[in-house]
């Protein structure tokens, strides 16, 4: 059995606050998601009735998302480039509609995607699985501040499962500055 849009809004808020996240109060009608935002990146979760709503909506959500950010970070601002649109419905997609759901998860143009339906989401646990991309990476607690070098490691970890190691020195390099890595991660391949 699916969670009720009610439950749905309810976990996902508990798992964004209890990882450091804080929710924006945005004007009124000027966005009808939930919002929130951490020191990395901003969110707006949509949560619909049935897959057939979102399915028609969800461009309306990102228009009014990205007219928000716009507003309110200059485009030079590292979490300017952190925005994600969480799109949740308990509703079942049909069969026929599993390559329109894929396709929502891919369309990166303006923000990226999260979207799950009743299908994936059946229990709390489930909306934090959903939830992955956005939370912290647990770290291990055997790994001390001295072992800061662990990240000269990934290069060489990434470049054996086919990530070219200039792209991965280039995200360290951004990441370390402070700036946006998808924009550092363009400029390296377009040069």
């Amino acid at each position: 059995m699916a969670l009720t849009p009610t439950q749905l809004v309810a976990a996902v808020s508990d798992v964004l606050i209890s990882n450091n996240y804080v929710e924006v109060v945005t004007p009124e009608n000027q966005i009808g998601s939930r919002v929130f935002e951490d020191a990395f990146g901003i969110v707006a979760v949509n949560i619909y009735e049935t897959w057939n709503q979102l399915s028609r909506k969800w461009h309306f959500a990102q228009g009014d998302f990205v007219d928000l950010i716009s507003g309110h970070l200059r485009r030079g601002e590292p979490k300017a480039w952190e925005g994600y649109l969480v799109l949740l419905t308990p509703g079942l997609v049909g069969e026929g509609e599993m390559l329109e759901i894929t396709e929502i998860r891919n369309d990166t143009t303006r923000v990226r995607k999260i979207v799950a339906s009743g299908d994936d989401l059946t229990t709390l646990e489930d909306v934090q699985t959903a939830l992955l991309p956005l939370l912290p990476l647990p770290i291990d607690e055997s790994v001390s501040a001295d072992d800061s070098n662990l990240l000269a490691l990934l290069p060489d970890l990434l470049e054996a499962s086919g990530i070219q190691h200039g792209l991965t020195e280039a995200a360290l390099d951004a990441f370390a500055a402070n700036e946006s890595i998808l924009e550092r991660l363009h400029s390296v391949r377009l040069a």
